[in-house]
Parts: structure tokens; sequence; C-alpha cells
């Protein structure tokens, strides 16, 4: 697969129609040679603009440039990136187009295949070469304005010696032959040998030359085939792929941070679902928690350093498995591959979390620069990339609303209600409050019933908890055996007594009368009681609020889930010491009995 970066090209006239000339057929074949008048190819609420740029109305530089949507033969509008240049005489100027995502595509195989070959073959088109190890046999192409001419194919060895015997390559770069051929014939995965010689010019004129290749292998009539392939460049070829690298950079990368910037991750990924390639992706929004403060505390120019140092360290845990770009300010989005199930999705955004937060551990006195996490997937939680967004955005609500440092993906049956409530009011101009005043509210009023109705309000408290925590049950314990007292949600057996917080390891590991675990793998290794006791009540992740004294209890309400495990909200966390601390004002064993 050879892929092309085109730098198309047109002049224009006093009244914006192309005027065709050689230079012009990549021009009017991206846009199927319908192109006459290119304002009517320019997405319509960008035509003023783009009329602007023409004929320099707001700027008057000889070069001008600028990004547009372009309606090219596919049917659909494509970003553009569009360079004016004045010229003298009957025309108004002269334009240069440069597709946007091609770039971004070029960019993406040429990393994918670390290969300096394709680099070149995306930019220039002359002199390509392939030496096959099963043979010996070297072959040299020439193409040129759509022709393909093999320039040589022979023996490695008998083209060597026609390059001297014809005095293609002058007598003190012979032996840069020899250095050619112990290059190309050990097959290492790339190479480059410097020679002059006029072997492109048929011997007119010298020229320093480059042959830069790399090593393919491929199945031939069943065999497994290795070749060197690869292109002959002139310094001058060199200059330009350098050049077009500095366009790409230029064209798609945030300055800052060195990945990708808002327009071309935007357009990539809206391209992507244009496609409708048949696999499921992630759009992922990633946000810093606290960098205000960073900012103010110790000056803009921290703060680039972590925007740069959160870019480098987001690219390290994505690798290869999707494309990262700055979406704004301390905002990055990220295309995540390869998202087959949720335990991919979980253990990819997990990694982001953990990553951050050590990467800044400790660097910023009285400061946790941490991240927050939205996610929705396609195609399970929308078709287009408007509805996918706003479904990540929402995620990003609300790992920021459940108390930052923490990822949510979008899933149906947690979320659907709660989007469908929040656009609702988005669309009516209305504000949400967020889940935590939400939920204090609700604190509040239980608070008061608690007097009137003590057994009522504590089941609608916890039916409420269950419901709105994504909790699987919900049990009271009181007494010397700590016996289940009050419960909603999963009933077991095994569930019947919490004698272990007894125990003189869950004293040790419980903090002023608290104990919160998210994962099964945060339970201490050391306390083997508790641990064995999850595991029994098939828990993976829970609360443990003590009632009255933390050292002699005289119950504890333990929030569960069962199924999945995932981290707690500071809201849940502090609604539940409320819940607890309540209970401990009342005698449970009498209430028990009502």
């Amino acid at each position: 697969m050879t892929l092309t970066v085109k730098n198309r090209s047109a002049l224009l006239d006093m009244n914006l129609h192309v005027v065709p000339d050689e230079t012009t057929k990549d021009f009017f074949t991206y846009f199927d040679f319908q192109c006459d008048h290119i304002v009517d190819f320019v997405h319509p609420d960008e035509r003023q603009r783009f009329i602007d740029l023409v004929t320099g109305k707001d700027n008057k530089d000889d070069n001008r440039s600028d990004v547009f949507h372009l309606l090219r033969n596919t049917g659909e509008y494509c970003y553009n990136f569009v360079t004016v240049r004045n010229v003298r005489g009957k025309f108004a100027a002269r334009i240069r187009l440069f597709d946007i995502y091609e770039a971004i595509e070029f960019a993406r195989v040429a990393a994918e295949e670390n290969s300096m070959v394709r680099t070149a073959l995306g930019l220039t088109g002359s002199f390509l070469f392939s030496y096959r190890k099963s043979d010996n046999i070297l072959k040299i192409t020439h193409y040129s304005q759509g022709l393909e001419t093999t320039v040589y194919e022979m023996k490695f060895s008998d083209w060597k010696e026609q390059m001297i015997s014809e005095k293609l390559v002058p007598e003190s770069d012979i032996s840069m032959l020899e250095v050619l051929e112990n290059e190309i014939t050990v097959f290492p995965s790339n190479f480059a040998v410097k020679i002059n010689s006029s072997i492109r010019t048929g011997g007119a004129v010298t020229e320093n030359l480059r042959f830069v290749g790399t090593r393919h292998e491929c199945l031939h009539e069943g065999n497994q085939e290795v070749y060197m392939i690869g292109q002959i460049l002139s310094d001058e070829s060199l200059r330009q792929i350098h050049h077009a690298h500095n366009l790409l950079d230029e064209l798609q990368l945030d300055a800052l941070t060195q990945v990708y910037n808002k327009k071309t991750i935007t357009a990539y990924v809206e391209h992507r679902f244009k496609a409708k390639l048949n696999d499921s992706f992630a759009l992922v929004i990633v946000d810093l928690d606290h960098f205000k403060p960073v900012n103010d505390m110790y000056g803009h120019l921290a703060g680039d350093r972590v925007l740069a140092r959160a870019a480098a360290k987001i690219k390290e845990v994505v690798g290869g498995d999707g494309v990262v770009g700055r979406f704004g300010g301390d905002e990055f989005m990220l295309l995540l591959n390869g998202v087959e199930n949720v335990q991919i999705l979980r253990g990819m955004l997990r990694a982001l979390l953990v990553q951050i937060e050590k990467e800044f551990l400790g660097n910023f006195e009285g400061i946790d620069l941490t991240c927050s996490i939205g996610a929705a997937v396609y195609p399970a939680n929308g078709e287009t990339y408007d509805e996918l967004f706003r479904k990540a955005d929402f995620c990003l609500y609300r790992a920021k609303d459940k108390g930052r440092n923490r990822y949510v993906f979008f899933r149906d049956d947690l979320h659907a209600q709660a989007y469908a409530d929040a656009q609702a009011a988005k669309n009516e101009g209305k504000k949400i409050e967020g889940r935590e005043i939400q939920e204090l509210k609700f604190m509040a009023t239980y608070l008061q019933q608690l007097s009137a109705d003590p057994h009522g309000a504590i089941m609608n408290i916890m039916r409420h908890i269950l419901g709105t925590y994504a909790a699987d049950g919900i049990i009271v314990y009181a007494g010397n055996d700590m016996h289940r007292v009050f419960s909603v949600g999963i009933e077991r057996a095994e569930l019947e007594f919490a004698d272990y917080v007894l125990s003189d390891n869950f004293a040790k590991i419980q903090r002023d009368g608290f104990f919160c675990f998210n994962f099964p793998n945060e339970i201490p290794e050391d306390d083997g009681e508790f641990s064995i006791a999850m595991q029994q009540r098939k828990i993976c992740s829970a609360l443990h609020c003590m009632i009255g004294d933390s050292e002699k209890p005289s119950g504890v309400v333990v929030f569960f889930r069962a199924h999945t495990p995932s981290q707690w909200a500071d809201y849940e966390v502090n609604c539940a010491k409320i819940f607890a601390g309540s209970l401990g004002l009342l005698n449970l064993e009498e209430l028990e009995n009502m």
C-alpha cells in the first residue's frame, strides 16, 4: 500500500474560476473534474471567509493560509489546509490544497511501518528499486507522468559491472558500490547509502544520490519472499521530504504538546464515522484535575510543562492502539482502537488514570494533579460523531462530579435516563445540579423524616442509595454478633453476619470508623481474614461505615457491589458516612423489632 500526500495547485482568475494548465490535473481529480468556480466547492458556511482569504481582503500578505471544508469527489466535505500566493498579471492568485485526512493517514502508516521508504514513496515518485533475495535480482523502475519504465532488471553483480563499464559512477565512488552491495544483500531492517552517480540522467549529469531502503517480507506463490525496497533520492528530493514533514507537523500538531491539534483530531474522528469501518472504537475525553491551581500558583510556564508531560504520558499509554489530540486547554481527545469488550476498555482507562497520577505525584505541594476521563464506544453508544462526543462528555462530567481522578464510560443500564434528562435540561436552558448537591438534599430530607418515622426513613434512604449508587446491596448490622438488622438488595445466607469487623485485623485497616475499597486488589494483602470474608460473600467493591464508637462499634453499615467493581464517588462516601452517623443516634435493636 502506497499513500500519497498531494499538494494540489491551481491558478485562479479574477472571478475565482480555475485556470486549466499542465499543473492542475491532481487539482481537478480531487473534485472529480467538476471544479470550475472554486467557491462552489467550499462549505457554504465558510465561503465568504474563503473569498476574503483569496482576494486578500483582510490580509494583503503575499502568502496566506487557513483551513476549510472542501467538497471532494467522494461527496463529503474534507478538511483542507489552503495556502494562497499572490501572482502578477491577469490572475487573482495561485492556491494550494493539502488534504488533512490524507496527511494524518500518511503519518499513521509511516509510523506503523517505521519505514523511510514509505515516507519517500508518499511524497515523490521517481526512481524506485527492489532487490529480491531468492534470485539476487535488482530492479530499478522510473515513474514519470503516469508511465512506469523498467530501467534495469538484472543480477546485482551484473548491474554493478554495467555501472562501472558505462562510467555511470565515477571512479572515486566505485568503492561505494561495494558498500551498497554489502548493505542491500544482508537485508537489514533499513539502510541508506550515499553515492555520486548519473544513473537517473543516463550519464548526462552526476548527482549526489542516496539509496534509501527497507526490508519487506511477503508470500509469493506459496513461498516467503524477502525484498529490499526503496527509492533513489537526490539531495533535492530529500530537502522536499524534510519540507513536507515540516508542513505535516505544522498542519497537524499542537505546538505545545506535540499531539494532534483540535482541527486534526476532530477531522480524523469524524472521518472514522464516515468511513463506516466494521470495527469498534472508543471516543475518550481526558481532562486534567486541578490544573488551574497549578497555573495560578506556579505560573503559566509550569502549566505548559504539565500539559507537555501529560500529553507525552498519554501517548505512551495509548501507543499504537489509538490516536491522541489536544482538544483545548487541559483537555485531550483520544480515539482508542480494538475495544472489543469492556475489560479492554477498563484496562486502558485505568492505565491512563494511574500513569497520569504517578507522573505528577508530589510535584506540586497541596495540589493533586490527576485526571478525569469520560468515554463512549462506537457503535454501541452511538453511530455519529456528535452523539458519541456528547455521551463521552456527559461521562466526563459524571467523573468530575463523582470526585475526579476516575473514569466513567457510557452504559445504557446506568446512564441512559440521566443522559436523556441532561440533554432535555440543556435544550430547555435549565441548569442541572451536580449529583453531590442532589444527594446532600436527599440526605437532608432523610434526617428530617428520621425523628418522625425512623424505620420508614431508614428503609427509604437505603432503597434510594441502592438505586442511584449502582450498589447491589446495603446491610445494617448490629449487636455483639453483628447480625443483620436492615437490608435491601442481594440476600444470601453468607451475608447474615459481619462479625469480621470485630477482629483485630479490621480494626487496623479501618480509619476513623470507615474503610473503603473500589477493586479487590485494594484489600490489604496482610489482612487475610477480611479478604476471605469478602471472597466468601462475593463482594468486589465495598464501603464499611462503623456505627457509634469506631473502636467499640455498636454496628456497621456495608454498601457493596457484587457483580462489577468500580470506584465509589466522593459524594457516595460522604452520604454513607452521614447515614451511618445518624444510625449511631438510634437504638437499632429496638427498631429491628418494630
